[in-house]
């Protein structure tokens, strides 16, 4: 990506004009990373040159307006929420553009609505933007309650996504006697540490997307192959039905993992335990509690009307 030609803090900057739609910083943008935008659907999942010239009208066309920008708070780097927004619109293109329609065979999704193909699930890469942003302020609210000592601990599990207050960095400093540039510098090498598996976990998502637009591809090849009775239509229709079913596997697998966290970059536990002087088990166990407490309190938000 071409981000190194700006810092962070002129990216994050850049981005927030985007945001309230000023044109010469969208002018800016475009000339910085149109060749991204169109080199994304090529790179990343081998499409045509055809079909990336389309995807990148189709882009330009939804982010001209300056909404989707705004979902950038700089809590992740840009490369990360940059690839999620060019990963969103290119399953949003891609439904576009084979204009797809439902079946309904009685199957019900948590939302109480019935679904057959796999266009109608629940969509995680394409809807994580949106549901981010609508409990972020119920998860800063809960997070600000736990005590001060406790939550130091679980900011710095994911500080690679988090950023520590004032008040968080003077108790650091006071608990262990190191400077406030020491720490800051401590951090920094933390989360260039963790950039690394930020990637790696960059490319499951990729891989979630693939599959899932593989799976498209199979249908369709399954309703131009496989219809009919032939020898050939039923050889076609059998055989894109066993490699339907291993993606949709392959998928499900990668989504229970990605349920369960297992894409989150976590710093390790012993460097938590450096910093602070303390055992890795107690920043286990703390974040044991912190994340029981959250969850009850989650809960009790979601009961309320």
């Amino acid at each position: 990506m071409t981000t190194q030609t700006l810092s962070p803090e002129e990216i994050f900057s850049l981005v927030k004009e985007c945001g309230e739609a000023k044109e010469p910083a969208l002018s800016r943008f475009f000339d910085l990373y149109s060749q991204d935008i169109y080199n994304f659907p090529v790179r990343v999942f081998h499409l045509t040159e055809d079909d990336a010239s389309d995807y990148f009208i189709y882009a330009f066309e939804r982010l001209k307006n300056g909404k989707r920008f705004k979902s950038f708070v700089g809590k992740s780097s840009f490369k990360t929420w940059f690839y999620s927004v060019l990963r969103n619109l290119l399953i949003d293109w891609q439904r576009t553009k084979r204009e797809l329609k439902t079946q309904s065979i009685g199957r019900v999704n948590q939302e109480g609505k019935e679904y057959n193909t796999i266009e109608d699930e629940p969509d995680t890469l394409t809807n994580a933007k949106e549901r981010a942003n609508e409990v972020s302020d119920q998860f800063l609210s809960i997070l600000s309650d736990i005590k001060l000592e406790s939550r130091v601990v679980f900011k710095l599990s994911f500080i690679y996504y988090l950023h520590l207050e004032p008040d968080e960095i003077q108790f650091i400093c006071e608990k262990t006697g190191i400077s406030k540039e020491a720490l800051l510098v401590e951090i920094l090498g933390i989360r260039e540490g963790l950039s690394e598996r930020e990637v790696e976990n960059l490319k499951m998502e990729d891989k979630i997307t693939s599959l899932y637009l593989n799976i498209l591809d199979l249908k369709d090849q399954k309703k131009a192959k496989g219809q009919g009775d032939s020898v050939e239509a039923v050889y076609y229709r059998e055989r894109l039905e066993h490699s339907l079913q291993k993606k949709y596997e392959q998928r499900k697998k990668l989504l229970d993992k990605k349920q369960k966290g297992h894409f989150l970059v976590r710093t390790p536990y012993r460097e938590i335990a450096r910093i602070l002087g303390i055992s890795e088990g107690s920043v286990s166990v703390t974040l044991l509690r912190i994340l029981e407490k959250m969850e009850k309190k989650v809960h009790i938000f979601a009961e309320e009307p």
